[in-house]
Order: structure tokens, then C-alpha cells, then sequence
């Protein structure tokens, strides 16, 4: 059987994988259509590195599985793998072989107990005393960085001076980086006995593959077993190196394009567009996993597990992320029935933290057998908010906090602007100033409501839609903003900006300040005077504590059942205005506004139905007006309620 690395990554997750996937296609057991196999391994990449252009958490649900949707971003894949080879070439020695197209990269075959491992290489360089291997990954480097938070406290993949799971000491960065390569930061670990144990807990996240710090050292550390058996197979004993090429987050462009206007990233204050992370001792050090892991899967194919049996859920099933398996309905909602709305793991804030005690995180429940909200003992119930959000579910009543969300109003200055950016995560910026995967705006949505609930769906919008995908029409969208706001004498704004979830609206209105400064000034007024939707529905405790005490301040101010734990639009909206809806158009979500914007001028129909530029760009107004139009009425039935 021909067992590629998608093949291996998927059968591997857990026993029901591979017999799910024989069930499913058992001719395919025996062949590999690499063109394909390819293809899906590009897209499984995407869509682990794909966000909603406005952001995570509450604020909107999306679906970025494998499809058309995301088949419009391959190209951009492509040009990341063709930086990292003009990188690659700077920095290594000898002949290369790469290419997006698969039949033209180098393939490493490996047979072993009646089984083909393969793998195919994006970047293989080689010279006479030497062989260099670089996957290459569409995403950024900003998992593996030192990073600072709104407090300047230091975080991200660091470890300190200090015993493991003891809080203070000095924090330093896992890799360190060196030219542009960046290399495990051993010379910090060794600074004490304290700081190298806390070296060590902390590079295990490099060896857990479910992790973000880990599933991409896990992929290149299964190439290394195929690439070493291999040569050693055909006796060439040559130095083999492994690397991961990712894109530098760090990376500014500085606008350099070529004769034709594409975009040329030459090497800025130092920085290269993409860079190298040594992954020599870490895949050395993940082979006895490996080994495990192949053995297991040779198990599972010798004696399949029966489908009809139920497995243990966990991490591997990446139960409601775009790398959910395949397979989750047969084990979740066949196997257990597992609702898709009040499932267990939808009281809200308990995330990973034990439920009454008993069980931690969603997949404990859900092996427990617990698997609807009706299921938990009301009395583990410790939290408030649990215990609000479970008498609604139990007797079908709403929970309205009249008071805070009166408060809430009370703090408001008319006019409201409801505002909404559209914008896309380009993984190669695309215009001077923009960094890897920065939300590059291309539209926004404006209702302004003078007073409350005077306001006109049509009469009171402004849309600013770019004309043109690949023309930057920034400055533009930025004049069409301060045109719009007002502004009071004294330079603040006159009225308060609303939108949902509006750290995301803030963060790119400072993009733009810091790239415009001409507009800093109006740009920042909008920031300082905000107002965030999700603080009038949810609660947030800092908003709330001047008016009411701590435990009322933590509280939610609105619960319905139809919520299911979450307060996005998408959930939100059905219940406040039954009558507005989403289904039914043309774009529907964020992923869907910047794809529908990357294909304006595509001669293949976006999600094969909208066929020409004009009825494209249509569909995108329509979407971002609803998202502002949806804010305005959400208030009007909040006030109807108060």
C-alpha cells in the first residue's frame, strides 16, 4: 500500500480513520493520484492557516474546510513556495530542486513491511558533501517569537530562568535566530539548573503534533524517516539537513515592484521575506514517535477497526477547527449523537477547566458521555453564568439583564456609527507597509444612527468597496472614513464608533494612521471613542465595574438557548431579528467577502454563482451593509427588551 504523508498525517489520528477511509474508497487503497494528493495536502494547509477577515473567537463562525473557497488561494501558496526558493538560493550551496507542480519536486520512496512511505520535497538542494531539505509552510513564524502583550508582560513559545510552572524570572525566545536561520536557544537554557528544566518542559510543545508549535515539526520529522531510509537504502551517505521555511512576520514591505507591478521583496532592514528554522535535532529526536506512530498504522491496516465501535475522542479530532477530521460526524454524531447546538462543551468560559470538578475540557465529556447540556449535573454548576445559561436552556425562558444593558446605553454619545471593515489576509503582503497575513482592508460599511433607533438601511449606509483587487486604493478607503465621521472642535469624535468585536476595527484603523499620517490624527479620535456590540449582549467586566459590584460585573447581560454559548452575529442575529438572515446570499461570511474580492476579474464563477465583476462586487456591498445593518437592528431589539 502506497502510504504518502497526507496518508500517514490522517491515518494516523486515531483508529477509526483508516477503516473509514477504506469504507470510502477502497479502490484508492493501492494508487496515489499525486496531483491530487497534492492539491489536498496545499488545501489541508490553508485551511489551518485560514481566519475570518474579521477576526476569531465570538465574533463570526465560518467554515474554511478544503473547496472552491479555498482552491482560489492556491496561487497565492504557489508564490510563497517561490519566494522561499529565491531565499532558499541565497543561502545554500549547489543545485536545486523545486516546483509547485508535484511530478516536477524530488519524491523519496521508502518500502518497508509490504508498504511504500513516500513523501515529495518542496526545496531539495544538494551539493557533494551535503543535502539540505526545506518544507516550506504558508504561514508565519509568529508562533515560535517572544512576544508582548497589551501590559508588556512577555509571552508566546518562551521559557524563563525559573523551576517550570513557577511564574517571574527572565524570559527567553525557544529559537534564537542567527543570519537568517533560527536555531533552539540552548546557550539561555543552560544559564541554570531552573532555566534548562524549563528549556525542556516547554520544547515538549515542539514534540506534541496536535500543537501549533508541533504539527509542523511532526510533518517534516515523518519526511526525515523516508528521506534517511532511503539513502541509506541506495547507499548514499551524505548529510542530510532539515529545515522549515516560513514567512517572516517580521517582514515589512517597502513597496518595490517590477517592469510588469508584481511585487518584489528584496531583503528590508535586515529582514528577508521568508526565513529557515533548523529542524536538525528536533526531527532527530521525534523519530522513536515516528517509528511508534507507523507501527500503530501498520496495526490498524492489518486488522481495521470496526466502524461500528466507538474510540476515544481527543485533540486529534480538532473538533470545531478548519483541521476537523473528515471523519468527526461518524464518531460524534452517529456513534453519540452529539448535538450540534447545547452540546456540553458549549457552557460558556469553561473551555479547558474542569466542569464541576469532573471532567476537563469537551473531549473528557464527551468520553464521559456527556453529551448535551442536560447531561451535566446542575449541581457541578459553580459559575453564575453556567447556571444562568442552563435554566434557560432547561425551561426555554430568555435572561435579560435590564439594568447593566441600560447602562450600556447610558454611556453611548449619539451619533452611532456602525462600522464593519471587509479585508484580506494575503499571505505575501501586497502593498508598501504590510507585513505577511496583514488584514489588508478593502471595504467598509457605515450606518450612522443620529438618535436612537433613527436610522435608515439604505438612506443612512455609505459603502467603500476598492474598484480593483490589485490597485492599492487605501488612502482612498481612508478618506472616505474621516469624510463620514464628524468630528468636534476639539479634535475628538462627535458620537461613538460601534461595531462587533471592535478591537478588530481599532486595530486596523491604528494600521492605517501609522501608514497615513496625514488622517493619524481623525483615525485615532475613532479609536478612543468606541463601543463594542459584545459588550452590550455578553458582559466585560472592566466596562462594568465602576456601575455594579464584581460578581454582577462578570455576569452576562443576555442569555437565550438559540445561542448555544455564543454570542457571534451569526448566533446573535436569529435570535434578537428572526427576520434578517444571512442564508440565502451570494457571500455569506468573511472568507467568502475576500475570495469573492481576489476573483473580481476571474473568468471562472466564484462558488459557480456570480459570473461577472459587477454582480461580485454587488454581493460584497450587500454583505458588509448587512453586517452594520444587522448592529443597528440588534439595538433596536435590545432597546425594545430594556
Amino acid at each position: 500500500m502506497y502510504i504518502s504523508k497526507t496518508r500517514f498525517m490522517n491515518w494516523t489520528r486515531c483508529p477509526m480513520c483508516f477503516p473509514m477511509e477504506l469504507q470510502h474508497n477502497p479502490m484508492g487503497m493501492s494508487d496515489i493520484d499525486v496531483e491530487r494528493e497534492r492539491r489536498e495536502e496545499m488545501l489541508s494547509e490553508l485551511a489551518a492557516g485560514t481566519t475570518s477577515s474579521e477576526g476569531d473567537g465570538d465574533e463570526e463562525e465560518f467554515d474554511a474546510t478544503p473547496g472552491p473557497e479555498l482552491e482560489a488561494l492556491l496561487p497565492y501558496y504557489k508564490k510563497v513556495e517561490d519566494e522561499a526558493l529565491k531565499i532558499a538560493k541565497k543561502y545554500f550551496e549547489g543545485s536545486f530542486i523545486a516546483d509547485g507542480h508535484v511530478n516536477k519536486q524530488k519524491l523519496f520512496e521508502y518500502e518497508r513491511n509490504g508498504h511504500t512511505y513516500r513523501c515529495y520535497v518542496d526545496i531539495y538542494n544538494e551539493n557533494d558533501d551535503e543535502i539540505n531539505v526545506i518544507e516550506v509552510k504558508a504561514t508565519t513564524n509568529s508562533k515560535y517569537l517572544l512576544r508582548y502583550n497589551k501590559e508588556g508582560k512577555p509571552e508566546g513559545f518562551v521559557f524563563s530562568d525559573v523551576a517550570p510552572r513557577k511564574k517571574g524570572g527572565s524570559k527567553y525566545c525557544m529559537f534564537v535566530k542567527e543570519g537568517n536561520f533560527w536555531r533552539l536557544n540552548k546557550a539561555a537554557s543552560m544559564l541554570t539548573v531552573d532555566a534548562l528544566k524549563n528549556y525542556e518542559e516547554k520544547k515538549k510543545k515542539l514534540f506534541d503534533r496536535f500543537s501549533d508549535e508541533g504539527k509542523y515539526p511532526h510533518d517534516v520529522a515523518f519526511q526525515r524517516f523516508v528521506i534517511e531510509n532511503a539513502l541509506r537504502k541506495a547507499g548514499d551517505d551524505r548529510k542530510v539537513n532539515y529545515y522549515l521555511a516560513v514567512l517572516n512576520s517580521e517582514y515589512v514591505y517597502d513597496g518595490t515592484v517590477d517592469a510588469v507591478g508584481a511585487c518584489v521583496y528584496n531583503k528590508v532592514d535586515d529582514q528577508e521575506i521568508v526565513t529557515f528554522y533548523d529542524m536538525n535535532e528536533i526531527t532527530e529526536e521525534y523519530q522513536p514517535a515516528i517509528l511508534g506512530e507507523i507501527a500503530l498504522l501498520e496495526s490498524y491496516i492489518s486488522a481495521p477497526h470496526d466502524t461500528s465501535v466507538k474510540v476515544d475522542v481527543g485533540q486529534w479530532c480538532a473538533w470545531g477547527k478548519n483541521t476537523e477530521c473528515v471523519f468527526w460526524k461518524h464518531c460524534y454524531q452517529k456513534l453519540r449523537k452529539v448535538p450540534d447546538s447545547n452540546s456540553s462543551n458549549k457552557y460558556l468560559n469553561t473551555g479547558n477547566t474542569k466542569l464541576g470538578g469532573m471532567y476537563k475540557g469537551k473531549y473528557a465529556l464527551v468520553n464521559g458521555g456527556l453529551y448535551s447540556l442536560a447531561d451535566i449535573d446542575v449541581g457541578w454548576l459553580k459559575s453564575t453564568n453556567n447556571i444562568i445559561q442552563r435554566e434557560c436552556y432547561d425551561k426555554n425562558i430568555e435572561y435579560v439583564d435590564r439594568d447593566k444593558m441600560r447602562y450600556w446605553f447610558d454611556q453611548l454619545e449619539y451619533p452611532i456609527y456602525h462600522f464593519d471593515f471587509e479585508t484580506f489576509p494575503c499571505p505575501l503582503p501586497r502593498f508598501s507597509g504590510e507585513n505577511p497575513y496583514r488584514q489588508s482592508v478593502f471595504e467598509f460599511s457605515l450606518h450612522i444612527e443620529r438618535k436612537p433607533g433613527v436610522c435608515d438601511k439604505v438612506n443612512d449606509n455609505l459603502i467603500f468597496l476598492n474598484t480593483e483587487c490589485f490597485d492599492d486604493e487605501r488612502e482612498d478607503l481612508v478618506k472616505a472614513i474621516v469624510k463620514h465621521f464628524e468630528f468636534n472642535e476639539d479634535g475628538t469624535l462627535h458620537g461613538t464608533m460601534l461595531a462587533q468585536n471592535t478591537s478588530f476595527e481599532r486595530g486596523r484603523l491604528k494600521e492605517l494612521a501609522n501608514l497615513f499620517p496625514k488622517y493619524s490624527a481623525k483615525l485615532l479620535a475613532i479609536c478612543e471613542k468606541s463601543a463594542d456590540l459584545m459588550d452590550l449582549l455578553k458582559t466585560k467586566e472592566e466596562y462594568y465595574k465602576l456601575g455594579f459590584d464584581e460578581e454582577r460585573a462578570k455576569t452576562i447581560n443576555y442569555y437565550h438557548r438559540d445561542l448555544s454559548g455564543s454570542y457571534s452575529i451569526k448566533k446573535t442575529l436569529p435570535v434578537l431579528v428572526p427576520s434578517l438572515t444571512y442564508q440565502g446570499m451570494d457571500v455569506g461570511n468573511g472568507v467568502q467577502a475576500y475570495i469573492t474580492y481576489i476573483n473580481y476579474d476571474s473568468t471562472n464563477p466564484t462558488f459557480d454563482i456570480m459570473h461577472t465583476k459587477s454582480e461580485r462586487c454587488k454581493a460584497l456591498s450587500e454583505y458588509c451593509q448587512q453586517d452594520t445593518w444587522a448592529m443597528v437592528e440588534i439595538l433596536r431589539a435590545v432597546r425594545r427588551k430594556i
